[in-house]
């Protein structure tokens, strides 16, 4: 339940901020819990990861015995209680350690995959959401037996597109992705859920002034640049959409992700705002629309224009970057302005002042107007939010999101343990 929601229903509650610091100390502890049984690990955030430990069968009498071992070595040494689940592949392990929280052991068998899953409602499926879910009922999928019963997934292409082979994959059981030790971070993001709606233009601008500057220092940080930008709003009626511009050039600048998310927000405002049939349009503007950016659309000043007040309150915004790229482009943009070069260059010694004095002892005026105001609130979550940014390895969103879990493979079995902290 996202807070504002928990504020409104029970306003005389008492809410503390989250303990980053801590979270990372007893992150690293089980991580190194994980290590002492296999070196194959890959993290998907602070409190999940997919681990590999092909070739143990010696050592336990069988993936159960494992999942056993591994959860109470973690409670002996932290107190903690973790849900494990093993099965032979990330999605089914993920999957049984779902199906008895919060201290759960859960085995799917090999061979017994399907016979499993077919009760089971099509949510289970990694990338159904409501939306997803509720295209797929009106086509008559309810259960994943329903989909199983399917031979191919071309019954399923009309409804969900190029999602259709993955879903009908995940609900016989199919997921052939490796244990990635070495993956590498897909795109970096910033969203915030606001305890009072936004309604305002100016108020928004100032949010997405935030994200951009807050993604822009991340990236610098890991020497990354983003091909692609995208937003994400969500209205009062939990109505959520997206869109998204790929930049001609890869970038780490705040200017080029803040006058983008400008762009999109007001092409998004006029698209909302204007007469459009309903049906089929409205339905894909909900999964987001992408485009390609070219480098010129950069050389208006975005103080020139104004961001658009939505038609209706705003309860989430959020900004990504994509397509990210560890290596320096081989040939300069024809389109490189020499603001580009001045802010490269205000961004080192910024970098260096916060690194040295803390995130506070320079910023812009939006930045500060932002930090100070809501009587102090905006300030605590800015706080909050950089001391993430600076603390946790693991913030980083992936591309395809998937849900806390640790995968164990014992030959064709796979466990996931959910660390509850």
């Amino acid at each position: 339940m996202p807070i504002s929601r928990a504020k409104k229903l029970c306003p005389d509650g008492i809410y503390v901020y989250p303990r980053m610091d801590r979270y990372k100390e007893v992150s690293e502890q089980i991580f190194s819990i994980m290590k002492e049984f296999t070196p194959y690990i890959e993290p998907l955030s602070v409190d999940e990861a997919f681990l590999e430990v092909s070739g143990m069968s010696t050592m336990y009498s069988g993936p159960k015995a494992l999942g056993r071992a591994i959860k109470d070595r973690v409670f002996e040494e932290t107190g903690l209680i973790i849900s494990a689940g093993l099965a032979p592949n990330k999605f089914l392990a993920k999957l049984a350690s779902d199906l008895d929280k919060p201290d759960g052991l859960v085995v799917i068998p090999y061979g017994r995959e399907k016979e499993i899953l077919a009760p089971l409602p099509i949510k289970r499926i990694w990338g159904v959401g409501p939306r997803t879910e509720k295209i797929l009922k009106t086509g008559g999928f309810h259960l994943m037996r329903h989909i199983q019963a399917l031979p191919d997934e071309s019954s399923l292409i009309p409804l969900v597109g190029n999602q259709a082979r993955r879903i009908w994959e995940l609900a016989n059981g199919i997921d052939d992705r490796p244990v990635e030790t070495d993956r590498k971070i897909q795109s970096i993001g910033a969203e915030e859920t606001y305890e009072e709606d936004l309604t305002d233009g100016s108020a928004i601008e100032l949010e997405f002034r935030y994200f951009a500057n807050r993604l822009s220092k991340r990236l610098r940080k890991r020497n990354l640049l983003g091909h692609t930008v995208s937003i994400k709003v969500r209205y009062d009626d939990f109505t959520t959409v997206s869109r998204q511009k790929r930049l001609d050039t890869p970038s780490d600048h705040e200017h080029v992700f803040f006058e983008t998310a400008l762009l999109l927000w007001n092409k998004l405002m006029q698209d909302k705002t204007s007469k459009k049939p309903k049906g089929k349009a409205k339905e894909l503007e909900s999964l987001g629309a992408t485009t390609k950016v070219q480098a010129k659309a950069f050389t208006y000043s975005s103080e020139e224009t104004r961001w658009i007040d939505p038609p209706g309150p705003i309860r989430l915004l959020g900004l990504t970057v994509s397509g990210l790229d560890e290596e320096v482009p081989m040939q300069d943009s024809l389109f490189e302005s020499p603001q580009d070069e001045t802010e490269d260059k205000l961004a080192s010694v910024l970098d260096s002042l916060e690194y040295k004095f803390g995130e506070t002892v320079i910023m812009s005026g939006a930045l500060w107007q932002r930090f100070h105001g809501d009587n102090g609130t905006r300030r605590k979550r800015s706080e909050l939010k950089a001391a993430v940014d600076a603390q946790s390895t693991n913030e980083d969103v992936e591309s395809t999101k998937m849900d806390k879990g640790l995968d164990l493979y014992k030959n064709d079995d796979v466990g996931d343990i959910n660390e509850d902290i």
